[in-house]
């Protein structure tokens, strides 16, 4: 046997294994592009980016969280709760998970989704195991402020949006919603006000747009 053919399935192995060795880090910076991409408003961009990572590594938290924010920020709801139900807090590509989304972020992002999905005791159940987790964080009171203002609950709603600004006053979407509740009981002053606010904070924002149009119809 000549040396060239009995180094030939050496040389195989040795190729499969670099190949195994490089796909992680492959996908690690594909999907470190991607959440580049998501973190500067191109939504679109980057869900493709995770689309593609998801087919070669289905399991990755990562992928899938971000995936989800990004369905969020096209109104995608069902596509983005399907996403979150995959992330599994512990999980991590057997590596201990020390980035986002811990369990309080998963939650929220999928009581996000179904408020989106207008399921509305799944969403509020959600939010309580959330408030479980973090009772200090004003995104808790954020949203279930909007879950009283998809009620038209609007005393309740303010009262949780107050208790989330008084939390954090840099929470663009305390403002946000806020906002909405005021144009849904017709205190037109206070929407825009609180609307201003929003596009302060959060000028790029996904909501922005509706924000600035809300806010020329009233005045």
């Amino acid at each position: 046997m000549s040396k060239e053919k009995a180094y030939g399935p050496f040389l195989l192995l040795l190729f499969a294994c670099a190949l195994v060795a490089f796909m992680p880090q492959a996908i690690f910076a594909q999907i470190s592009k991607g959440i580049e991409l998501y973190n500067s408003g191109e939504y679109r961009a980057a869900e493709t980016i995770f689309e593609e990572s998801l087919k070669a590594s289905p399991a990755d938290y990562r992928a899938n969280y971000y995936f989800g924010l990004c369905a969020l920020a096209q109104e995608k709801y069902g596509d983005a709760e399907e996403a979150f139900l995959k992330v599994k807090p512990g999980d991590g590509n057997g590596g201990a998970r020390g980035s986002l989304p811990n369990e309080y972020e998963l939650q929220i992002a999928l009581a996000r989704a179904r408020l989106g999905l207008k399921v509305y005791e799944d969403a509020w159940s959600t939010l309580e195991f959330a408030k479980g987790l973090n009772a200090g964080s004003s995104d808790v009171y954020v949203y279930r402020g909007l879950f009283y203002l998809e009620q038209e609950k609007t005393k309740e709603a303010l009262e949780e949006l107050e208790k989330a600004i008084s939390l954090d006053p840099q929470n663009p979407y305390a403002y946000y919603y806020e906002g909405l509740v005021y144009v849904q009981s017709a205190q037109l002053e206070p929407a825009v006000n609180a609307l201003k606010t929003f596009l302060t904070l959060a000028p790029s924002a996904p909501e922005a747009g509706k924000a600035k149009a809300i806010i020329a119809k009233l005045c």
